[in-house]
């Protein structure tokens, strides 16, 4: 490939730049395999300008700029799917091949199509805008803020509408998908310095960004809410739990449910297509994306004389996940019940509709198990991340020990966290009885010789 820069900057007030790249790659045939990707920047210092100046002594910067640009991808797949326009043919040592001969002695291997070649796949790419500011508050304040979209095209994914009678022995995956996202990203940065041998420093960040899938190769679905269509990459999508049965009598005059044996003390769902029975065509989206759509931080750091603080809290908002069920059931392969199903699950002295856990067992319930509203959880959480307290030794003492500076401290890490999630860590998500976020204690010295 080739790639080339050109920048120009016009009075400390205009700028611009512009970037290419022409690439190719040997994943693609070679009627595919080169792509060109510009892109441009264009920057206004404002605040540069003459007619600013009465201004200047509150707002010290003020920048507008915007960019836009064409990226390639030719990591479409995982490493060990490459060479697209080559098909990959595996000889099986048996129960692909044949047999012949008047005793069945004679045999040859059949073979395996594992991918039909495809030379019309090629690169993946987005096409990324974005508009920003800068602003500069009196030599202390600092302001970012950008708002970016992203229309990203020829997303390597499977074909699912193909037809049986084409005889098709693999999956077919080509150049079909196609997606848009959009968010704002902020930051705020604070330097100050007061009277009196007092400072503060601080800083926040926020950032939003969300997707909808256009096109991903889906078949034509029967009911709407079943197409990914129009909804987030990361829409999770579940059974609709109403309840737990209250009674064998209620399980007999309830839609039929699919998933096994169930009985009073398991969870009923809803019927969304009024079909007469529970399957995947009543999985509907719920909740917010599994991926949180906000990510944020702020913290800051002051000091007076010889004393410092700082503080650090950070967080995500608009996720969910689900509990997975299986993790957490008791008495399987010898597994104790946790304190919450211990306290709050269904039973004869408990009949309790809407108790966490359904009746207890020692065999998988299937049905209790499939992914649902009874196991979907708000993952938004903030953290106290980290806090230091520092104590700077007087010069008079650390000067006769000969040692430039000593500063006594004390730290903690992970001490708080704010969610409405309660049974673990938040930030696991589902994965509850993997190994927990440790929370950290310190307390220490640090000498400058």
């Amino acid at each position: 490939g080739i790639s080339g820069r050109f920048t120009y900057g016009f009075l400390s007030r205009y700028f611009t730049e512009f970037n290419f790249g022409y690439n190719g790659s040997e994943r693609f045939h070679e009627d595919h395999r080169f792509g060109f990707f510009p892109s441009i920047g264009l920057g206004w210092i404002a605040s540069n300008e003459n007619f600013f100046e009465p201004l200047k002594a509150y707002v010290n910067l003020l920048k507008f700029k915007y960019s836009y640009g064409k990226v390639g991808k030719d990591e479409i797949s995982s490493d060990d799917d490459r060479f697209f326009y080559m098909s990959q043919v595996t000889l099986e040592d048996g129960g692909k091949g044949y047999v012949f001969g008047e005793n069945f002695n004679n045999s040859y291997n059949g073979y395996t199509v594992s991918r039909y070649a495809n030379p019309l796949v090629t690169w993946e790419i987005a096409y990324k805008s974005n508009y920003g500011v800068e602003l500069g508050i009196m030599d202390f304040l600092t302001i970012q803020a950008d708002y970016f979209h992203e229309f990203r095209d020829q997303i390597y994914m499977r074909r699912e509408y193909l037809p049986e009678t084409m005889g098709s022995s693999v999956q077919l995956w080509s150049n079909i998908g196609k997606m848009k996202s959009h968010g704002i990203d902020g930051s705020i940065d604070l330097n100050y310095a007061f009277s009196g041998n007092f400072w503060v420093t601080g800083r926040g960040n926020f950032t939003y960004a969300t997707n909808e899938v256009i096109e991903n190769g889906e078949a034509e679905k029967e009911y709407e809410y079943l197409s990914g269509i129009g909804y987030n990459y990361f829409q999770p999508r579940g059974l609709v739990a109403q309840r737990l049965f209250i009674d064998d009598e209620e399980v007999q005059n309830s839609p039929t449910q699919t998933y096994g044996n169930y009985m009073a003390g398991d969870i009923k769902y809803v019927d969304v297509n009024n079909d007469g029975q529970i399957n995947e065509n009543d999985m509907v989206p719920m909740g917010y994306p599994t991926v949180p759509e906000i990510v944020y931080g702020f913290g800051a750091s002051a000091g007076y004389k010889d004393f410092d603080f700082s503080f650090f809290f950070q967080g995500s908002a608009r996720q969910s996940f689900f509990i997975n069920p299986s993790d957490i059931e008791p008495f399987i392969n010898d597994r104790n019940a946790l304190q919450i199903i211990a306290d709050d699950h269904w039973s004869d002295d408990n009949p309790d509709p809407n108790a966490f856990w359904p009746r207890l067992s020692v065999n998988t319930v299937s049905n209790n198990y499939q992914q649902s509203s009874w196991w979907l959880r708000n993952g938004s959480f903030m953290r106290l991340k980290s806090v230091e307290l520092g104590y700077t030794l007087p010069n008079k003492l650390t000067e006769r020990a000969k040692i430039s500076k000593a500063r006594l401290y004390f730290s903690g890490v992970n001490l708080l966290t704010f969610s409405e999630f309660k049974l673990w860590d938040p930030e696991m998500a589902g994965n509850g009885l993997g190994y927990p976020t440790q929370r950290v204690f310190n307390i220490g010295i640090q000498v400058n010789l």
